[in-house]
């Protein structure tokens, strides 16, 4: 049973959407909304006994994608071009068998609660015809912004690692870079299509200003 957009829009009406780029401030600005106004932080890792959840129950018939197993050869997929990664990109497939379960989530959370969503959705199209725009804030940073600080990312410091541990590192590490600044570039230019409230991080950016101008949108 495919479950249709406008009912899912209907039941998430208490959920405000952040999506962006990388080190466009998404994290911090949905613990700021939490912390001030009580809202549930939602991001693809909220729970990580919701996660096991998840992997508990999955299926071959209906996430065959997720029920892959296999063992990563990293120096194999780092080794990759950029091409090659971007061919990749387009088989969405394990991302919507993992967004389906986040949507029944969303809806469950927010019955009786707001909660501040920052998962990875790719598809605009579909964000459009399950929320309002006055609900979805879209948090940019500019190619080099996102080169210079997400490899200092606490979170991010197994994949940084990752990289150094292989052979010549320093082109795998370009190879991420541009792909950094080709995918900053297209959510810029979707952002735009979409006509939705953007806030783009620049170095004089702070948090408080970040905040006001999404609780002006959110209307808070």
């Amino acid at each position: 049973m495919n479950i249709a957009n406008n009912i899912l829009k209907h039941s998430l009406q208490n959920v405000y959407f952040l999506v962006g780029t990388a080190c466009g401030g998404k994290t911090t600005m949905a613990n700021e909304l939490s912390k001030k106004y009580g809202f549930i932080h939602f991001n693809d890792n909220w729970n990580e006994d919701n996660f096991k959840v998840w992997q508990s129950i999955l299926n071959e018939k209906y996430q065959p994608n997720a029920t892959k197993r296999r063992e990563i050869d990293w120096e194999e997929y780092f080794s990759k071009s950029v091409e090659e990664f971007l061919a990749d990109k387009n088989d969405n497939h394990g991302e919507n068998e993992y967004l389906e379960f986040s949507i029944i989530e969303l809806i469950k959370l927010s019955q009786n609660n707001k909660v501040i969503a920052d998962i990875w959705i790719t598809d605009w199209d579909f964000l459009m015809e399950i929320s309002d725009r006055s609900r979805i804030a879209c948090l940019l940073a500019p190619g080099e912004l996102i080169i210079r600080d997400y490899y200092q990312r606490d979170d991010h410091i197994d994949f940084t690692n990752c990289i150094r541990s292989l052979k010549d590192p320093e082109k795998k590490f370009e190879t991420q870079n541009e792909l950094f600044r080709i995918g900053a570039k297209e959510i810029d230019e979707k952002a735009n299509k979409y006509n939705l409230f953007s806030i783009v991080r620049t170095e004089e950016s702070t948090v408080e200003n970040t905040l006001k101008l999404l609780e002006g949108h959110f209307r808070l």
